[in-house]
């Protein structure tokens, strides 16, 4: 046993000094380490030259993970040649793999092209609050298959992009005003001038709501037990929510204090006696 390895040894020994083996390993740590360098060198400039154009953000990522993997699948075709690996017959495998797959994984081939779909149309970007497939957050990444979402209670859920793609996408951080849409029920008998009146005042009060913008303030619908006010003003993207719990406390507490009541549901039961029958 001994022998054996030391046979090796000096067969290792031979081939690494003598024969000048050191030159090959020299060569292909150098390649490995030029072409790691390389990659690097124009993953980063592609990256800078869509940070120029309006290929930035989730669209530019997705780009830029296609190439970064285009490139290492050349870079290690390039280094089993330099092994003296045959690589026509891996490239051939390959290709006829992909087939397979392509027929046997239609579902990841259309979550890709959706993620294609998506970078191409730009519906949103990084950081953006949408709602699609039923999912609403704010927008993490994009990747290859799949769009990651971050919900408002902190929980990340993946979306396949053939999902986003295949539903309506409603993008709330588009456009930098919102308007904010409250509805109010009065009973039947409440001065409706009133009730306009105080629901003005209550959105004039408020610091966050544009002032510049018109209002809306209407009856809306007349209900079964009640008449529906409909409340409408136009506040910054950033501001929707604040503004939104800060007028229904604010229009419940103006309302107890003017009088003016909020229908609810009343049960009223009447008891026979024995002796009434």
């Amino acid at each position: 046993m001994k022998e054996f390895f030391q046979n090796i040894w000096d067969s290792l020994y031979q081939w690494f000094v003598t024969d000048g083996g050191w030159r090959a390993v020299a060569g292909f740590l150098l390649t490995v380490i030029i072409g790691l360098i390389i990659i690097k060198i124009i993953t980063a400039v592609v990256r800078s030259i869509l940070d120029k154009t309006r290929l930035k953000g989730l669209a530019g990522n997705f780009l830029v993970l296609i190439l970064r993997i285009v490139l290492y699948f050349t870079y290690i075709i390039i280094l089993l040649r330099l092994l003296g690996i045959d690589t026509s017959g891996v490239v051939a495998i390959l290709a006829s793999g992909a087939l397979a797959l392509s027929l046997a994984m239609q579902t990841i081939l259309s979550n890709f092209a959706g993620g294609m779909v998506i970078v191409g149309n730009h519906p949103f970007k990084e950081g953006d609050f949408v709602e699609t497939a039923g999912i609403s957050g704010t927008v993490e990444e994009v990747t290859l298959f799949n769009t990651r979402l971050r919900t408002p209670d902190n929980k990340i859920i993946t979306v396949p992009n053939s999902s986003v793609v295949g539903s309506n996408i409603i993008n709330y951080s588009r456009e930098e005003k919102r308007r904010v849409d409250i509805n109010v029920s009065v009973e039947y008998g409440s001065d409706v001038e009133k009730v306009k009146r105080v629901l003005t005042s209550v959105l004039d009060e408020h610091p966050l709501v544009l002032h510049d913008e018109d209002y809306t303030v209407r009856i809306f619908e007349q209900g079964e037990s009640s008449l529906v006010f409909v409340c409408r003003s136009w506040v910054k993207n950033a501001d929707y929510w604040a503004v939104f719990f800060d007028l229904k406390e604010n229009i419940t507490k103006r309302f107890d204090e003017e009088g003016i009541r909020i229908p609810y549901n009343k049960l009223d039961v009447n008891v026979i006696s024995k002796d009434e029958k």
